[in-house]
C-alpha cells in the first residue's frame, strides 16, 4: 500500500472555475485537492453563500479527512471583517479537525511580508466587491491609493488572460504612487503569471491565489513535520 497522500480541502463559490486547477497544478503530486462548492447565485449573493451553503460544504469536506482547508473567496473574507473571518476559520477547524486558512487573511500577511505600505488594488469585481477588499486592506493598516475593478457584473468571471489584467492594471495604476500591487479574486488564473505581472508593473505583485498557495504549502509542511 502507498503512503496516504496529503489532502487539501478547497472551499470556493460554486461559480469558480480557476482556483481548483490552479491549486492542484502547483502542488506536489503527493498532494490531492478536493473541492466543496458554496452555492453562489445573483439573488442570494455572498450572504446566502456564507449563511446557507457554507455549512453544508464544510460538512461534506469533513468526511474527507483533509489535512488543510483553504477558504478561497476573497470578497466574502473581506465583507464581514477580519474578526468574522477568524471566527469562521476556527469553526471550520472545529468541524473538520483540519487547519483552515483563508485567502483574504493570507493576502494581508503576504503584503506585510513584502513590506507593502501603499497598495494598488486590482479586481474583476463591481464596485461593492472592490470597495470591500479595499476597506479590508485599509483596516489592516495599508494605504490604498488605487482600488479599481473591471465592473464585471453577476457571478461569473470570464477567463481573463494575463495580458488582459496587465492592460487593465497599467491604465488603473498609471498615475498612482504604490509600492505593491494586489490582484484580488481566486477566479483568475494568476499563478503562472506572477513574474509577468511584476515585470509589467515594476513592483511586487501578490494575488489571492499566490497567497493561498503559500499558506497551503506552509500548513502542509507543518503537518508533515508533526
Amino acid at each position: 500500500m502507498r503512503p496516504r497522500r496529503k489532502r487539501v480541502g478547497l472551499l470556493v463559490p460554486s461559480t469558480n472555475s480557476a482556483a481548483e486547477p490552479e491549486l492542484a497544478r502547483h502542488l506536489p503530486d503527493e498532494v490531492t485537492v478536493h473541492t466543496a462548492r458554496m452555492r453562489m447565485t445573483p439573488e442570494g449573493g455572498p450572504a446566502a453563500m456564507l449563511d446557507t451553503y457554507l455549512p453544508e460544504a464544510v460538512t461534506d469536506l469533513a468526511t474527507l479527512g483533509p489535512d488543510v482547508i483553504l477558504f478561497a473567496c476573497t470578497t466574502a473574507g473581506a465583507m464581514r471583517g477580519s474578526a468574522y473571518e477568524a471566527s469562521l476559520l476556527r469553526e471550520i477547524e472545529q468541524r473538520t479537525g483540519a487547519k483552515a486558512v483563508s485567502v483574504m487573511a493570507e493576502s494581508v500577511a503576504a503584503l506585510r511580508r513584502a513590506g507593502a505600505r501603499r497598495v494598488g488594488l486590482l479586481t474583476p469585481y463591481p464596485e461593492e466587491g472592490t470597495r470591500a477588499v479595499a476597506d479590508a486592506l485599509r483596516a489592516a493598516g495599508f494605504e490604498v491609493p488605487v482600488a479599481k475593478g473591471l465592473q464585471i457584473e453577476g457571478v461569473r468571471t470570464p477567463e481573463l488572460t494575463p495580458d488582459d489584467l496587465i492592460a487593465f492594471g497599467r491604465e488603473a495604476l498609471a498615475s498612482a504612487e504604490v509600492d505593491t500591487v494586489f490582484i484580488s479574486c481566486t477566479d483568475l488564473f494568476t499563478l503562472d503569471a506572477i513574474d509577468q505581472f511584476e515585470a509589467a508593473f515594476g513592483k511586487p505583485v501578490i494575488t489571492s491565489m499566490s497567497a493561498g498557495l503559500a499558506a497551503v504549502e506552509r500548513e502542509l509542511g507543518a503537518a508533515v513535520a508533526s
